[in-house]
């Protein structure tokens, strides 16, 4: 499970959903949330976490995407297996997990201390925890 640190920046609600931004380093994340705590305020740290599943990987990324997230990241590690390959990159001292298939590696031809884009949708971020003040 990934885990980024970051602040509230932001909550817009409609009954029960919310949309909240986040500022995770230099880049704003954007989580929907259908149950949101009262203890969530603009201004609140928390602990994201992100499944290395739902991560999607872009090389040489260009034009419009629906993704709310896309962050570039620096790969610091490749662990490839007969099916499947994890990949580590960086984003100044928060490391990231993405799994894919050892298929997409070879295609992306991904390599070490490469830039790459990692995509998810606002639909996969959820708080793991409310950091004290």
């Amino acid at each position: 499970m990934n885990k980024i640190e970051a602040v509230v920046i932001e909550i817009e609600s409609m009954e029960n959903l919310n949309l909240v931004s986040f500022q995770f380093e230099e880049q704003t994340l954007t989580m929907i949330s259908l149950d949101l705590s009262k203890e969530i305020k603009v201004g609140k740290k928390v602990v994201l976490s992100l499944k290395p599943t739902n991560i999607t990987l872009a090389k040489e990324l260009k034009g419009l995407i629906s993704s709310s997230n896309n962050l570039t990241a620096t790969i610091d590690n490749i662990e490839i297996g007969k099916l499947l390959t994890c990949i580590t990159s960086k984003i100044f001292n928060t490391q990231f997990q993405t799994i894919i298939t050892t298929k997409s590696l070879e295609k992306l031809k991904l390599v070490l201390n490469e830039e790459i884009n990692l995509l998810f949708k606002a639909s996969d971020l959820a708080i793991l925890d409310i950091l004290d003040d």
